[in-house]
């Protein structure tokens, strides 16, 4: 199985429990492992045979930024099933999604989840 890797995706996005932080988006970063057999784009050369990781990029900032969820687990389910949903070659999906701003005392909080098709 081929893999994409996509790292430190910056998105701003309204996302947490607490009251301070429904009231204005807040930065965090996403990294992507997209899977799947890639294998025809690399005999073709050609970007329609290829899962193009622009639009997969823009798909996850775009869904995330205008959204509003509570939970990073709901955030990042739905952005791996949007994913999964908008590229027919994809198998699976590993998202991490990172909070520089958690209100926890290390200051941070990331969750990795991974989803694929059913």
């Amino acid at each position: 199985m081929d893999k994409i890797i996509l790292r430190g995706l910056p998105v701003n996005c309204v996302i947490g429990t607490l009251p301070v932080e429904r009231t204005a988006p807040q930065p965090l970063f996403f990294d992507l492992e997209l899977y799947g057999d890639f294998s025809r784009a690399g005999a073709t050369d050609d970007l329609n045979d290829a899962v193009d990781y622009t639009a997969a990029e823009r798909c996850v900032r775009e869904y995330a930024a205008g959204t509003s969820f509570h939970l990073l687990e709901r955030l990042a389910y739905a952005c791996a099933g949007k994913l999964l949903e908008q590229f027919p070659l994809l198998s699976r999906v590993t998202l991490v999604v990172r909070k520089p701003d958690a209100p926890v005392e290390s200051g941070s909080v990331a969750l990795e989840i991974t989803l694929g098709r059913s």
